[in-house]
């Protein structure tokens, strides 16, 4: 073969694992925007219901144990957003290897 020829077929191919990474990177970008959505989505909902717990408190005491109700609450999106984050992650790493 030429040397035209290997280059040619050679930026092809540069050309084609370019498409292929890019694609998959828009993926986890994708991935990523729907987790993000879909995270803000549920802490909108119980900031709401939160929200009502705190307006019914009739006593100080009750408003402090609303507010540590919602720590478990807290605790477990802050675990299932980043856990879903490093399987996008993994996942879109996996996939450019």
């Amino acid at each position: 073969m030429s040397n035209q020829k290997l280059v040619a077929a050679g930026s092809e191919s540069w050309a084609a694992k370019f498409t292929t990474l890019t694609g998959h990177l828009f993926d986890g970008f994708c991935e990523l925007s729907r987790l993000n959505l879909a995270t803000c989505r549920s802490i909108f909902a119980g900031s709401q219901q939160h929200f009502e717990g705190l307006l019914s408190a009739q006593t100080p005491e009750q408003f402090v144990r609303n507010q540590v109700e919602i720590l478990p609450w807290v605790a477990s999106q802050a675990a299932g957003y980043t856990r879903a984050c490093m399987d996008i992650a993994s996942e879109t790493a996996a996939k450019l290897r």
